[in-house]
């Protein structure tokens, strides 16, 4: 049928089919180099030491050689419908009564509304933003060094040298007559005579359930007079405490090293 005369074990037929990889006698156990015994000693000592493995001598994932067929995540659930039809009622009532606003002032005015086409961009086109303003630019070396020395001079000499506040243009006799605030305005009548219709009926009531309150409880309530003031004194807020100390001179200066390393580094 295949017309082909099998012959095995000839000289012809050994060196036929001949398997030049087994003439090389490999070393499936060679020696290990003197690093990796070292490597393999400490790690098999740091184990023993922390109780765990640390190297991985499993298959991971644990898969066949056909795949990870079994260990394949479940198929997930469907989601909401969707691409249903949705009936139409027509426009919203509230759309329909802008869009008929809209139309009405167009024809006060007599002017058509166009927005969102490329004409009205450009018309209405804001030129300022094309160009992205950098607000917080970074400081000339110059401006730092100067920043540095004013800093270092108001520390030594305990004062602020740049005015941050208001300098009225005064003379030296003060500044009473040509920069004088105008007389403000009348406030409101006061201290007018108001009549008495007698005790409010929300205070009527409520002096009415403390006394009865105070009858229930064998108790009077007692507020405002120097021993109540006595009895309930919280004595925490005795000490005035400065949230806001000075900083000593070492830390002040500490600071300021601080800034001019973070200036000189630029970080």
């Amino acid at each position: 049928m295949t017309h082909h005369r099998l012959k095995m074990g000839t000289p012809e037929s050994k060196a036929k089919y001949h398997n030049v990889a087994k003439d090389t006698l490999y070393d499936y156990r060679p020696t290990l180099d003197k690093d990796v015994v070292s490597t393999t000693k400490h790690i098999s000592d740091a184990e023993d030491r922390l109780g765990q493995q640390m190297m991985q001598v499993r298959s991971d994932p644990i898969c066949s050689s056909s795949g990870c067929g079994q260990f394949a995540h479940p198929t997930p659930p469907a989601g909401p419908p969707m691409d249903y039809p949705v009936p139409s009622y027509g426009a919203d009532p509230d759309m329909a009564g802008t869009l008929n606003s809209l139309n009405i002032s167009e024809k006060m005015n007599n002017h058509k509304l166009i927005m969102g086409t490329p004409e009205s961009k450009a018309k209405y086109h804001v030129v300022s933003k094309d160009t992205l303003y950098n607000y917080s630019p970074a400081l000339d070396k110059d401006v730092i060094t100067t920043n540095k020395n004013i800093a270092d001079a108001e520390d030594t000499l305990g004062k602020q040298m740049i005015q941050i506040e208001s300098d009225p243009i005064c003379s030296s006799a003060g500044c009473g007559g040509q920069y004088a605030h105008p007389t403000p305005p009348a406030g409101p009548p006061m201290d007018y005579p108001v009549p008495s219709y007698g005790k409010d009926p929300d205070m009527v009531g409520t002096l009415n359930s403390l006394s009865i309150s105070e009858k229930m409880n064998n108790h009077k309530l007692i507020m405002g007079t120097p021993e109540s003031k006595a009895k309930w004194h919280i004595v925490a807020k005795d000490t005035l405490y400065d949230y806001h100390p000075a900083l000593d001179k070492d830390v002040i200066t500490t600071n300021r090293n601080i800034d001019a390393a973070e200036d000189l580094l630029g970080k």
